[in-house]
């Protein structure tokens, strides 16, 4: 049989799900990427995008659904660019993310370990931070909401499952306060426009960030005087980024509205800058910390901490474990300046090295003591390979790797293993449930 070409239609069945949860259908051995379709249905598709070595298609009709199969619960599902996985069961989700690590780790890095099933948490309403685009649409209305996938088409939004019912009432303030002043939207092709996107996250209370095209925000008074209407205690700020990036936030934040308030953080409060990273699902962070505290908590030796950002991991690190010492790096200053500061607050201070530096500088530099223990939360990139290299040279006895992206652990599990260590465990964790992220933690020991 030929190759398909594009907008041809046929029918197969999905014996395969691929790496970002879509179906695979097989013409012969040549594979067919389809998103949303299901393992064991038999599904009509339209190749949309043909290429010598596999294609890519869309469902016209589920034949035989799978009984994994249920209605989304959001209406925006398959435009969003939010979602992946909201037409399939969270048993079937778990099964999903953790096969797909197994396979990453044995293709990459080569070893098969044993993968416990994911932890979990809530379904819905988990995410503590919601950052929206503002945009036009077809009537040349401004609207506010998520990209369309793979592209920077705003799809307006009212409300998302994903998150608390908080995020309706930012939502509507904001659109009414954007409507009441006619205020003009930023266009990525002219670089003029005022209104960028919004950032808003609720801990303890709400904080909401507007990125514009200017110096000021223009009627701040009016728009804190919705927000508080609907939602109470409101931290508003502004951030000014009049740069043609893809960038959300200009190179700082300010108060302009209310008050900031410290922040419920696992066993402990902190004040938490906008600009600061913090995972978005507090349950599942508080689970991973835990954890990282129970693999390190029977090992011998300080501490160093590499990407430590605002210091969360490291206080509970220096809390649960009386006796470490903690060098913590991070390249950020504002996050260093916040984790200098809660260590004071809680008295770690002692015990706390914060050190502002690249990761791979810091460990081109650091002593060579052997014995020591080291804890890795890089960014979705993984790890440089110089901090690899310097770890593997002095010989720390046990590295507990957190990672968001299994194709950059697995990686640099394989530089690891080259260089002397063994895969003790991996641990899956559902993070960012109704997509096909998953967040690992890794702990490798010196062999």
């Amino acid at each position: 049989m030929d190759r398909l070409r594009t907008g041809d239609i046929f029918e197969g069945a999905v014996s395969d799900f691929g790496m970002s949860g879509e179906g695979i259908v097989k013409d012969g051995a040549y594979p067919v990427f389809v998103p949303y379709a299901l393992l064991g249905e038999r599904v009509r598709l339209r190749i949309v995008h043909a290429k010598k070595d596999y294609a890519f298609g869309e469902v016209i009709e589920v034949l035989t659904p799978s009984n994994d199969r249920i209605k989304p619960k959001c209406r925006h599902f398959g435009k969003c660019g939010g979602c992946d996985l909201q037409h399939i069961s969270a048993p079937l989700q778990e099964e999903i993310k953790r096969t797909s690590l197994a396979r990453t780790l044995s293709k990459t890095a080569n070893v098969s370990p044993e993968i416990p099933p994911v932890v979990c948490g809530r379904e819905w309403e988990y995410r503590n931070k919601l950052a929206l685009p503002f945009g036009k649409d077809r009537q040349g209305r401004t609207v506010l909401g998520f990209y369309a996938k793979r592209s920077h088409r705003v799809i307006p939004l009212k409300e998302c499952p994903l998150h608390g019912e908080w995020v309706q009432d930012v939502i509507a303030a904001v659109m009414a306060w954007a409507d009441a002043h006619r205020l003009s939207v930023y266009d990525e092709g002219t670089g003029r426009g005022l209104l960028r996107h919004v950032v808003a996250r609720f801990l303890t209370t709400l904080s909401v960030v507007v990125v514009v095209n200017a110096d000021e925000l223009p009627y701040a008074d009016d728009l804190m005087r919705r927000l508080t209407e609907r939602l109470g205690d409101v931290a508003l700020y502004v951030s000014s980024n009049k740069e043609a990036t893809n960038v959300i936030f200009g190179e700082s934040v300010r108060l302009v509205g209310g008050e900031e308030r410290k922040q419920r953080l696992g066993s402990f409060s902190a004040y938490i800058s906008p600009l600061s990273f913090l995972q978005v699902n507090d349950e599942i962070r508080d689970r991973i910390y835990a954890d990282v505290c129970d693999e390190i908590a029977g090992a011998e030796g300080d501490i160093t901490e590499l990407y430590s950002g605002v210091g969360l991991l490291t206080a509970e690190l220096a809390l649960r474990l009386p006796d470490a010492h903690i060098t913590a790096v991070e390249i950020v200053p504002d996050a260093v300046r916040d984790a200098k500061k809660l260590m004071a607050e809680l008295g770690l201070s002692d015990r706390v090295k914060e050190v502002c530096a690249d990761a791979a500088e810091y460990m081109a530099s650091a002593a060579r003591e052997p014995g020591r223990l080291l804890v890795l939360d890089p960014p979705r990139k993984g790890c440089d390979e110089r901090v690899l290299s310097a770890a593997a040279e002095a010989a720390y006895s046990r590295i507990v790797y957190i990672s968001c992206n299994p194709a950059t652990l697995a990686r640099d599990i394989k530089f690891l293993i080259a260089h002397g260590y063994k895969l003790s465990s991996v641990r899956p964790y559902d993070m960012f449930p109704q997509t096909m992220h998953v967040e690992t933690l890794a702990v490798l020991e010196r062999g």
